[in-house]
């Protein structure tokens, strides 16, 4: 039931991250301090935006790929998935934090 609330983004997005024109290492540490900080503050809902970094081979962006990785590693995050089209679709995931408590 929670994750199909955060996958049809029923839940208003409270703070959001722009990763566009990162390299990879610049990216981690910016997010790791932005989902710390997030939870520090007692958001549980927020956007990642990764962008799609679509290559000419079709293949998918290094950033969309690592956020996505890094996101299963880091203690603070319950569930994610990617946006819904009208809030970033596959440049983009919606994350959903463990509560501060």
């Amino acid at each position: 039931m929670t994750l199909r609330k955060l996958r049809r983004g029923q839940w208003p997005v409270q703070d959001s991250l722009d990763l566009h024109g990162l390299n990879s290492d610049a990216a981690r540490k910016l997010l790791l301090e932005f989902l710390r900080d997030a939870t520090q503050n007692g958001l549980r809902h927020v956007c990642v935006i990764h962008g799609k970094g679509w290559h000419t081979d079709g293949g998918e962006g290094i950033l969309k790929i690592r956020v996505r990785h890094w996101l299963t590693q880091c203690a603070e995050v319950l569930a994610f998935c990617e946006a819904p089209p009208n809030a970033g679709g596959g440049g983009a995931v919606l994350v959903l934090l463990k509560s501060g408590n």
